[in-house]
This record gives structure tokens, C-alpha cells and sequence, in this order.
């Protein structure tokens, strides 16, 4: 791609997770062309384009801490000066689970074209190598460190009727995996480690062969892509939630355009007595 003589504009570029020969020509010639890159790694990203063999280039740091106030400065400097901008994360493509979706609202906000330079993403590369469904999956970041957080939201993903994908601290791996074996013993999980690296790894076990898995390894360092299929209900099962669980779920549906009869369905298997689940979706009705 030619970039257009001095105008503003933002690209979200893909860099390699692990190996450098991920990189796309497209991105290598994005990267040596623009103005300036946000990174949300400055020494990682310097030491990327010394890898690939680009010059010094003018980097300005974008994270979380500060992207907030950064994307309207450097969209408003874009404009100005008619700057193009490469935003990258440390590694795989901006604003999945990574700073960047602030200064690409801003860019439209502001009238500034977003070109997207697709490439490496852990997500996808564990989703096409998970062996696990994938016409529809649900993909949530990271899940909560706390114990209670993370039981109530595996409770809910049960309940999506699809997979669902996240990423996770391996250190913290073993105690997810726990949380979801208690709660969830018959479903399937597949996990990808090292991704496009040297060590790669991607397993696919039922959920109680995992906690083996991750105790045969002794050393786990960095971060891992989770995929974890739930297995649909028995026929007259009972999937409980507690009340509260119910009226934000149901909160939720109702802004969305649920009516009080499709509800009463969709819960009609959730543990409450008839009169008990109209008086609480009411309530959740309210709530909107």
C-alpha cells in the first residue's frame, strides 16, 4: 500500500506473536513509511524494527494508562500536521484484549481514515487449531482473578450454548482450570502456549485430563489462549443461578429487545418455580 501524499491517517497494524516470518509485507512497509508508531511497548517495539531491519523511527508510548488522554492528542496532532500513525500492541493485532480502541474511536470521531493491517492474533490461532466448534464462539479477554468473580462468570458462559475463548496468566492457569472442572467436568478444552514459537503447544483434552497436563510441565511462564466447549445440557437438568445472576443477565436481554414470553422460555429450566421466574424478570424489566 502507497500512503497518501501527507494526509491523516491511522493504521492498526499486526506484529508477529512469536515468529518474526508472521510479519505481512504489508505491515513491514506500513511500519517503514508512517510518521510515527504508537506502541504499547516502546523498548519492545524498538527492539521489533531492529529485528526486521527498519531505522529509527519516532515511537510514542500508548498503553493503558494513558491512552485515554494520548488518542485525542495524537489524533488532534495527526490532523494538524497531516501525520499517518501505525498503532501496535507488544504482540498480535491492537485492541483485542490491547490498548487502541480509544484512539480508533477518536480517528472516526475526528474524521480521520482507520485502515486495518491484518495478521498474527492468539485468538484466531488457537480458535483454527483448537479442534473444537467454531461456526460460533464468544470471546471474553481475561476472567477475573477472584475466585467468586470467575465461578459467576463460567456459570454464565455455560450458558452461552457456544465456546468460549480467553486468555489467561499461566501462572494462574492451574486455578482456572480448577474453578472450571468444579463447575463444568464434562466439558472440553483446548490450550495454546508458545504460540508460533519454537515450544509450541496446543492441546485438546477433556477438562479433566487438563489439571495433568499443566502439573506435567514444570515450568509455565507467560500468558496462554484458552478455548473451552461446554457440553449441552442433559434433558431435565437444572442449571441454577442465583436470583441476582438472573435479573442482570435478564436486565441485559430486555435492553437488548427480549420480551417477558421469550425469557420465560429461555429460563423456564433455570431452578425457579414458575411464579417465582415472572416475579423476578418483572423485576429485571424494571431495572431497564
Amino acid at each position: 500500500m502507497n500512503l497518501p501524499e501527507k494526509s491523516a491517517v491511522l493504521f492498526v497494524v499486526a506484529t508477529p506473536i512469536g515468529n518474526l516470518e508472521d510479519l505481512t509485507p504489508r505491515a513491514l512497509k506500513i511500519l517503514e513509511s508512517v510518521d510515527i508508531i504508537a506502541a504499547e511497548d516502546t523498548r519492545r517495539t524498538r527492539q521489533l524494527l531492529n529485528l526486521i531491519g527498519i531505522g529509527p523511527k519516532h515511537l510514542v508510548s500508548y498503553h493503558d494508562h494513558n491512552e485515554e488522554f494520548r488518542s485525542v492528542q495524537l489524533v488532534e496532532r495527526m490532523k494538524a500536521e497531516q501525520l499517518s500513525i501505525a498503532l501496535v500492541s507488544d504482540a498480535g493485532t491492537p485492541c483485542i484484549s490491547d490498548p487502541g480502541y480509544r484512539l480508533v474511536k477518536e480517528a472516526h470521531k475526528q474524521g480521520v481514515k482507520v485502515h486495518p493491517i491484518p495478521g498474527p492474533s492468539a485468538l484466531t490461532a488457537l480458535v483454527s487449531a483448537s479442534g473444537l466448534p467454531t461456526d460460533r464462539f464468544m470471546f471474553v479477554g481475561f476472567p477475573p482473578a477472584k475466585s467468586m468473580e470467575l465461578r459467576k462468570q463460567i456459570e454464565e458462559w455455560k450458558r452461552l450454548g457456544c465456546p468460549v475463548v480467553f486468555y489467561e496468566s499461566l501462572r494462574r492457569l492451574q486455578k482456572t482450570v480448577e474453578v472450571l472442572f468444579d463447575i463444568a467436568p464434562n466439558a472440553e478444552i483446548a490450550i495454546g502456549r508458545e504460540l508460533t514459537k519454537l515450544y509450541e503447544e496446543v492441546a485438546c483434552m477433556p477438562i479433566s485430563a487438563a489439571l495433568q497436563w499443566i502439573r506435567s510441565h514444570e515450568v509455565l511462564k507467560g500468558e496462554a489462549t484458552i478455548m473451552v466447549s461446554f457440553p449441552p445440557p442433559e434433558k431435565g437438568e437444572l442449571r441454577r443461578i442465583s436470583e441476582e445472576q438472573l435479573l442482570t443477565i435478564a436486565s441485559d436481554e430486555f435492553r437488548k429487545g427480549a420480551t417477558l414470553k421469550d425469557l420465560l422460555q429461555s429460563y423456564a429450566d433455570a431452578g425457579f418455580k414458575r411464579t417465582e421466574l415472572y416475579h423476578l424478570l418483572l423485576q429485571a424489566k424494571a431495572r431497564v
